[in-house]
């Protein structure tokens, strides 16, 4: 092999972007933005043609299709790490203000758990947070397994 084609250890195995992988990251990351799209056109009050579905279509469509070309191609076990933590964040955030039940909340509550998994899944301290959360709820669970 020459040494453009050979790879060090410490690249590990990556997959060739491909269009399956594109639709599943979109399915899986894009959905939070399809739900940002359709809660920021109710916020808006918008009475355009585009119903509110279409409209968090494309706007979950253009921010994937934006990251991809901009070089983002999370993993699928990090997309759907994304997906569970995004949605269990989302729940636990609109328990906690069910009260203040607004449109602008709900982008709020969207916004702010999709930075927050965002920051969990694709970025290394949330990687090394969620790791170490791991162990200690293994750690648990075997310590509570064995009592």
């Amino acid at each position: 092999m020459s040494p453009s084609t050979t790879r060090t250890q410490h690249d590990g195995p990556r997959e060739a972007p491909s269009l399956v992988h594109l639709l599943l990251v979109w399915f899986l990351v894009g959905g939070s933005f399809v739900g940002l799209g359709i809660d920021l056109h109710g916020a808006l009050s918008v009475d355009a043609p585009p119903a509110a579905i279409n409209a968090g279509l494309v706007f979950g469509t253009v921010v994937v299709a934006a990251l991809w070309v901009a070089g983002f191609r999370p993993s699928l076990r990090a997309s759907v790490g994304y997906f569970l933590l995004q949605n269990a964040a989302q729940l636990l955030l609109l328990i906690a203000v069910v009260s203040a039940a607004s449109p602008w909340t709900e982008v709020a509550v969207r916004a702010l758990s999709i930075a927050f998994a965002g920051a969990l899944c694709f970025t290394d301290p949330g990687r090394r947070t969620v790791g170490w959360l791991r162990d200690q709820c293994w750690q648990l669970f075997e310590s509570q397994a064995v009592s």
